[in-house]
């Protein structure tokens, strides 16, 4: 899609200049943000301009704005001084025609500090997490613009609140054992919103800009329970189900995601205390939402997935929209692999191909797992070692549950494309035994002959 310029014109100075004048309190900067500001508007796409006030200032009586904007299309100044010192958040709507065509201003009107201050809170439209918005400074004063001239405004992720989200799974259980209907749906909504902010601690670094993309970034998480994008999709009620269907699918994602983040209890007891955490480790929190899950499931769809215990490999959902499959030689799984890269691979009969592991800086080999396409795309675009399970059929990131995690450095492929070194800085053991690499068991070498060079 393309970006829909702005008209030409001089139309933001414009209109900056008449937001300064007509203003009811001194105006020390004034910045375009949303769809405009990030080059992705259409030409519906309202204008979005933050007002930044300073409150400790001398300001304007009020008066003379919203009449000034109906007579000539925007404010004008007037009135006489006053004092404010209290936090200020206005909001304000104009229409300007433009060749013939209106122009939707949309105007918030914020004291600067609480708008600095803001920017160090969690934006509550992310999903929890982090922002990188994209904003132009129309026009600042000079004391303030070196604070305000901001190319891109960020704001950090959200904690992972998994005292709320148990509590959110309570909500949706209390509501089914009465038949509140709507309850149930409300709740499971606020439950999906506060999931990708528990899991983030389990999942690389990743911002976004608009809502649009933190939803797409939510729904693709790599590291989530099985299932997780239909069973979001589901509470947030952009997929038709029943009350009971809702119910199990809140109930999965919350005992899904309870063993994701058991190896970040430290993290957890910072956020909710010690005990939640203590009851993450020993098992108590699994045996409480399972307890509420059985309560939020009454009469779900009969298809609830147990929750990986510690120790045991994560499942992670194939995604939709396939950009290549596993081959000719194997089965079609989905898969976004870059397609140049895919058309290298010589697979098994069953798709895959032998991935070598090995530490990066010292070169010990610590095991041999097998990937896919897909297996491929995820650990080159996520940085987290992901396997192809033969014996399970199901896809596995290295450490997700364990804590043992392989942070990919590289991966080569040999010169015949049926086998990948996957170098990697690898947390604890490699093996599932618990010794720091698989191949621990020496074997006697008995021929003779051998070169002594």
């Amino acid at each position: 899609m393309d970006h829909a310029p702005l008209p030409e014109g001089g139309f933001l100075d414009d209109w900056a200049t008449r937001l300064r004048e007509a203003a009811e309190r001194p105006v020390v900067g004034i910045l375009l943000r949303g769809s405009h500001a990030r080059r992705g508007a259409t030409v519906h796409s309202d204008v979005d301009l933050d007002v930044l006030v300073d409150n400790r200032r001398p300001v304007p009586a009020q008066g003379g704005a919203a009449q000034a904007g109906a007579t000539r299309g925007g404010p004008t100044r007037g009135g006489t001084d006053r004092a404010e010192a209290t936090p200020y958040a206005a909001r304000q709507a104009y229409l300007a025609e433009v060749d013939g065509r209106l122009v939707h201003l949309s105007v918030a009107a914020r004291d600067v500090r609480s708008w600095v201050d803001r920017l160090g809170e969690p934006a509550d439209w992310a999903f929890g997490l982090p922002v990188a918005a994209p904003a132009r400074l129309l026009w600042a004063e000079e004391d303030w613009r070196s604070r305000i001239d901001l190319p891109v405004l960020c704001q950090p992720a959200d904690q992972p609140r998994l005292e709320e989200l148990v509590a959110t799974l309570g909500k949706v259980a209390s509501a089914r054992s009465v038949d509140d209907h709507l309850g149930v749906r409300l709740a499971a909504a606020d439950l999906a919103r506060l999931c990708p902010s528990v899991l983030r601690p389990a999942n690389p670094g990743v911002r976004v800009a608009s809502r649009r993309g933190a939803f797409a970034a939510a729904l693709a998480l790599p590291v989530a329970p099985a299932g997780y994008r239909d069973d979001m999709l589901l509470c947030l009620g952009l997929r038709p189900g029943s009350v009971g269907q809702l119910g199990a699918a809140a109930a999965r994602l919350v005992a899904g995601v309870v063993p994701l983040v058991r190896p970040y209890a430290d993290r957890i007891a910072e956020v909710a205390g010690a005990d939640l955490a203590a009851a993450l480790v020993d098992g108590r929190l699994d045996r409480y939402v399972a307890q509420l899950g059985r309560a939020a499931s009454r009469g779900g769809d009969g298809s609830q997935v147990p929750a990986p215990r510690a120790g045991q490999w994560l499942t992670v959902p194939v995604p939709e929209s396939p950009v290549t499959a596993g081959g000719p030689a194997g089965p079609v799984r989905p898969s976004r692999l870059d397609p140049a890269i895919a058309a290298r691979l010589r697979r098994t009969p069953d798709g895959l191909v032998a991935a070598v592991v090995r530490q990066h800086d010292t070169g010990e080999v610590l095991m041999v797992a097998w990937m896919d396409d897909e297996a491929l795309h995820r650990t080159l675009t996520t940085g987290r070692a992901t396997y192809w399970s033969r014996s399970r059929q199901e896809y596995w990131v290295k450490g997700a549950t364990s804590g043992h995690h392989q942070y990919v450095r590289s991966v080569a492929l040999d010169c015949d494309g049926d086998a990948l070194l996957v170098s990697v800085e690898q947390v604890g053991a490699a093996c599932h035994t618990g010794e720091r690499t698989c191949f621990f068991t020496e074997l006697p070498v008995t021929a003779e002959g051998a070169d002594p060079r």
